[in-house]
């Protein structure tokens, strides 16, 4: 039951300004940070998926068992990233979807969603954490073909989430969301929760 994660990394970072997933982050970069827990994860193939500033992000791209490829019109957003991924895997028959500003993601949660598969095969799954719904979502390649032919943007969001669709199924997950690194606030929330509490901090 072949299940392959797309790590979505093609986008511009316009809102941070430079390309955000080059940013450092615990020793590393925000979409290597990314790409350790996705392949940490149960799924069969990772492909990493870039297209703007792919001559700087390419060579700082640290895999272990990842693809990296190029979606050649990155200019279309993410379901063109999506697409390019798909296209080129013929075996998968479902797809987890990942942000590449996601580096906080959790592996457990990439864990349910292939475990779901395995199980039941739904037409598409999301996260449902403790305060929100948010990715990693995961599609079967009928719901990848259903997104393919829908218009603007945000295509997974509307599909997923807006249409409340009953053939979506949320997987409860025990933590807060991941953090979605679109700005430069969000990058210093994420460095904040990454640094250890000062000394006589109560905070737990």
């Amino acid at each position: 039951m072949s299940v392959t994660a797309v790590v979505l990394a093609a986008g511009a970072s316009e809102r941070m300004g430079e390309p955000k997933l080059l940013l450092p982050y615990l020793g590393s970069t925000v979409l290597n940070a990314t790409v350790t827990e996705v392949e940490a994860s149960a799924v069969t193939r990772v492909i990493v998926v870039v297209g703007s500033n792919a001559e700087l992000i390419e060579p700082s791209i640290h895999v272990e068992r990842s693809t990296v490829v190029r979606n050649p019109d990155s200019s279309r957003g993410n379901m063109s990233s999506l697409m390019t991924a798909v296209l080129i895997d013929a075996d998968a028959e479902a797809f987890v979807v990942v942000p590449g500003d996601l580096p906080t993601v959790r592996t457990d949660a990439i864990d349910a969603l292939v475990n779901r598969w395995t199980k039941t095969h739904p037409w598409a799954a999301v996260t449902e954490y403790l305060d929100q719904v948010a990715h990693p979502f995961l599609v079967s390649r009928a719901a990848v073909s259903v997104a393919n032919e829908s218009e603007g943007e945000k295509v997974l969001g509307r599909l997923l989430l807006d249409a409340a669709d009953d053939r979506v199924v949320r997987l409860a997950n025990p933590h807060k969301a991941p953090l979605d690194v679109n700005t430069p606030t969000d990058y210093e929330s994420l460095l904040q929760e990454a640094r250890p509490p000062f000394r006589g901090d109560r905070r737990t």
